[in-house]
């Protein structure tokens, strides 16, 4: 028997046609390895962030309240935060999830509906930290995750409908299903291009000190206002405005282009029995953390309260044990 272009009769693998069943179902397609790299790449950004209050935020916090709450912790957070592995896996960790979600832009239609809560959210984060800021320096988020997200999903939706569009008017015919299926690449394809005109004449990735890292190789113009840094520093990383949102910072460009180039993957693997090659490893095992995939994006902006929020009322509580 074929599902989907896939023989589901494996002789020696029972319940392989039930779970390709669940997959190939009606319904809203969940793939467990998506899930399970989103969730791994959640909890990473989690602990990574925690560090950073450890180092950055909570000897505020103790300087504001008189405490003296885990501040050993500062020493452990500096050494983790300027840890070699950490820097090249953090590298890797952000790729990973900026393809993940446009390789799940493929699976829906709906990406324009993605992105406006998106944008919604990123608009309240900015907000939020914008008032923190007043409190805690570099704190402001203008330009960080989500905002990169909501713009890189919109982009994908733009480009996909465009190229849905250009395919409709070609008629019916083999060859128009061949170049029809040809241009639902053209999102990552302006990804390559974008990443190509990136490091051609603005960027640089080279190894500091052990680091990989983006160099950037672009100053605003002589002039340039305030306003006119910020708005360059949200399409590229610019030398000469290293303020900019220093806490949670990830402009356009390389990293829309992640998102755009994980279309690719998604096409190329998702849109083929390919899709199915995790399905025998599926099971119990990855359920919690495939949990923390599904919502990755509640977590991801919680924590960034959380955190902090928990961090204070331990240290007001270690206060009257002092």
């Amino acid at each position: 028997m074929y599902l989907n272009g896939i023989n589901v009769q494996r002789p020696g693998n029972a319940g392989y046609k039930a779970m390709v069943r669940r997959y190939a179902g009606r319904g809203s397609l969940r793939f467990w390895e998506l899930d399970f790299v989103r969730g791994l790449c959640v909890l990473l950004m989690v602990f990574d962030h925690f560090m950073y209050c450890m180092w950055g935020v909570l000897p505020e916090v103790n300087s504001v309240l008189g405490t003296d709450f885990l501040s050993k912790m500062q020493r452990v957070g500096s050494w983790y935060w300027n840890w070699e592995i950490r820097n090249n896996v953090r590298m890797v960790v952000i790729v990973a999830f900026f393809v993940i979600c446009g390789i799940s832009c493929t699976l829906t239609r709906g990406n324009l509906r993605r992105a406006i809560p998106l944008a919604l959210v990123a608009a309240g984060i900015s907000w939020v930290t914008s008032v923190v800021e007043n409190f805690i320096e570099d704190t402001h988020v203008t330009f960080g995750v989500i905002h990169m997200l909501a713009v890189g999903i919109f982009l994908y939706a733009v480009l996909d409908e465009a190229a849905v569009a250009v395919g409709s008017a070609l008629g019916k015919g083999k060859a128009s299903r061949i170049v029809r299926e040809a241009l639902r690449y053209l999102p990552g394809v302006v990804g390559i291009l974008w990443l190509w005109i990136l490091f051609a004449n603005f960027a640089k990735f080279e190894n500091v000190n052990g680091f990989w890292t983006i160099l950037s190789l672009y100053d605003a113009p002589q002039g340039s206002t305030a306003l006119e840094k910020d708005i360059y520093s949200v399409l590229l990383y610019v030398r000469n405005n290293p303020s900019f949102s220093p806490g949670d910072y990830f402009p356009i460009l390389p990293w829309c282009s992640a998102v755009l180039i994980g279309g690719i993957f998604g096409r190329l693997i998702y849109h083929t029995s390919a899709k199915y090659a995790f399905v025998p490893l599926d099971g119990a095992w990855n359920k919690p953390v495939c949990f923390l995939g599904r919502h990755a994006a509640v977590i991801y902006v919680s924590h960034m309260v959380v955190i902090p929020v928990l961090l204070v009322a331990c240290a007001w509580i270690s206060s009257f044990f002092a």
